[in-house]
């Protein structure tokens, strides 16, 4: 008493606000209202100053805003074009601007990813989240995503991610025809194997071997060596024996297991 003369301040700048209301009774209530804050506006300290004479000072009550607030990046650093398989990487997921928590998952073809070891950290309001791993032959050209999140946000999840180009030594089956029945192989029949291959970067030779020896092409013979396949026409029981197939590429060279080819 008397009624008070009600400064509102942001900081050091003095804001503008309504008249106070008397509630009766010695009371008045004096409202600010702060239209459509921004992200600006987080840790913002709000002062209420209150005076009715010279005599003493202002009395004053503040208020420091928090805020729950979307990621605004996120970026996976250290990105590399080709991998080795068995090899060690980094990779590093930095998350900015979600407060006050973040969460960060790591996905491959958007499953969890769950090989490899990771450590996360804090620093300048960023978060880093580093997956230590070993790349698979099977990662290769799988989607390898980072996605960072306030977890008491929905739908603030955004994302960066890597196509995964693993380099591999041949991966290397051998089979039978699938039309031939391995018990029923007789002589005069013709019979062939078929080679199956994996391998990045794609293999620049294919060998053949019959008991350990190299197997070439002879078409008087009737040993025919297409792409990835041996033909033998009218087999004779000289053709009885373990067969094997092998690939090499800039990585490596593989053997298949042997194939065992029993002639009646």
């Amino acid at each position: 008493r008397p009624e008070p003369i009600v400064t509102w301040l942001n900081g050091t700048m003095q804001l503008e606000s309504g008249n106070g209301v008397s509630m009766g009774r010695h009371v008045t209530v004096n409202r600010l209202e702060v239209p459509h804050i921004t992200r600006a506006t987080l840790n913002n300290t709000y002062r209420c100053q209150a005076s009715n004479t010279k005599l003493v000072p202002p009395v004053e009550r503040s208020i420091r805003i928090e805020m729950l607030l979307k990621p605004t990046s996120v970026n996976l650093t250290n990105k590399l074009k080709v991998f080795s398989s068995g090899t060690q990487y980094n990779l590093t997921c930095v998350v900015a601007g979600s407060v006050p928590d973040t969460e960060i998952r790591w996905t491959q073809n958007n499953r969890p990813f769950k090989r490899g070891v990771l450590t996360t950290t804090q620093n300048n309001g960023k978060v880093f989240s580093t997956l230590s791993f070993h790349p698979q032959p099977e990662d290769d050209g799988t989607m390898l995503k980072c996605e960072g999140s306030n977890p008491r946000l929905q739908n603030s999840a955004i994302e960066d991610s890597l196509m995964l180009n693993v380099m591999y030594p041949p991966q290397v089956t051998l089979s039978l025809g699938s039309t031939l029945k391995p018990d029923d192989i007789k002589e005069g029949d013709d019979v062939y194997f078929e080679c199956h291959i994996k391998a990045n970067p794609k293999e620049h030779r294919i060998t053949w071997s019959h008991d350990g020896i190299p197997v070439t092409q002879n078409v008087s013979w009737g040993i025919i060596i297409s792409t990835r396949s041996l033909v033998l026409q009218r087999v004779a029981r000289v053709h009885a024996g373990f067969y094997a197939c092998a690939a090499a590429n800039d990585r490596g060279e593989t053997q298949s297991s042997m194939v065992n080819l029993r002639i009646r």
